[in-house]
């Protein structure tokens, strides 16, 4: 659908030439129909120029406008061009407001530098921006977690569009993003409105090849720190071969955790310098998540399938097990080694 909004553009001044000439002609205009309909006599240098040239108008008023959807089927809408949406045959709602002439489109496991940011669609209220993230917001692209999920979408995208996105909300917090409830004011059928701009992609192996030197540069100041830390540590340690170290405070004889148990813990989290940024015991209210389901870091769900319940452990989760070369809000920096203590109080 790269060509979708020149080919509304096209149809827009064709099916206005020919009401005209069928006025003029009579029953003799059937060969200005046929030429034109589905814009078939263009090259594609001719609709790339019709493409540079679109941009939408709040001025402008409402014309009759032929839809091509993602499997074929046409469609005649009477509406402002700024309003008008593409509906793929899986449901997912998309327009492109600025077109670059990019043919590049992300695919599974490619890195793409984005601005993005997603309301709802009844209230209109912000639940996420990138800007809070900083300038480099970068995600890597999923396989798609369901039809019409936003993965699908992101993959309809060129490099340099811009486009706003709608996809179902219930369906973006459970399959994309894994959560197992979701937020109490999303109701059944309310959509997500998703402000998109592609700015770059970059292969999945490039960016590990671009990234390479700088995260070994980044493992070895962590080793460095990690082992500093742990030297006046005198608990039992164990070291796992992904690279987290839990020492045990105090040991529990209780059940341990495996994968689709729903655990319960109280922990206090913090930098490996020892500032605190979240503690669920300031807040007297236990945490709970279901292990396997990608409700936390790697790190920390590790750590409680490594426990038994009545563990009391003090886990050092290395930046890779926890958010990487990303940053997280306001609170986390890039490249973070975390210091969980972790008190693990049920598993079910």
């Amino acid at each position: 659908m790269k060509y979708g909004f020149a080919i509304l553009l096209l149809c827009t001044v064709v099916l206005s030439a020919i009401s005209c000439k069928e006025k003029d002609k009579g029953t003799d205009g059937e060969s200005e129909q046929t030429t034109g309909q589905h814009g078939s006599n263009l090259t594609k240098e001719e609709v790339d120029s019709l493409l540079s040239q679109w941009e939408y108008s709040n001025d402008s008023g409402e014309v009759t406008m032929m839809i091509f959807g993602e499997n074929g089927e046409t469609e005649y809408i009477v509406d402002r061009p700024e309003n008008v949406f593409i509906k793929t045959i899986n449901g997912v709602e998309y327009k492109i407001v600025k077109a670059s002439k990019s043919q590049r489109t992300p695919k599974i496991g490619d890195v793409m530098y984005m601005e993005m940011s997603y309301r709802t669609e009844t209230t209109d209220s912000l639940l996420f921006t990138s800007s809070d993230l900083g300038e480099d917001f970068r995600m890597k692209l999923s396989a798609p977690s369901d039809k019409g999920c936003i993965e699908e979408a992101l993959m309809l995208l060129h490099e340099g569009d811009s486009a706003v996105i709608k996809v179902d909300a219930i369906k973006f917090f459970v399959k994309s993003q894994g959560k197992a409830s979701i937020p109490a004011f999303i109701k059944r059928g309310e959509k997500l409105v998703f402000n998109v701009k592609m700015k770059k992609i970059v292969s999945g192996i490039d960016y590990a090849n671009a990234n390479k030197e700088v995260y070994q540069k980044r493992i070895d100041e962590e080793n460095s720190l990690i082992n500093r830390f742990l030297i006046n540590m005198n608990y039992p340690l164990k070291k796992t071969d992904s690279g987290l170290h839990i020492l045990t405070i105090n040991k529990g004889a209780g059940k341990r955790p495996a994968v689709g148990s729903t655990v319960k813990i109280d922990y206090t989290a913090a930098f490996i310098d020892g500032s605190v940024f979240d503690s669920t015991l300031e807040r007297s209210e236990p945490f709970s998540f279901e292990i396997g389901k990608k409700q936390v870091i790697v790190g920390l769900e590790e750590a409680v399938m490594n426990m038994q319940v009545g563990d009391h452990c003090l886990v050092v989760i290395p930046f890779r097990l926890a958010y990487g070369d990303k940053k997280y809000g306001n609170i986390i920096p890039p490249f973070s080694t975390l210091v969980f203590e972790i008190e693990l109080l049920d598993a079910k």
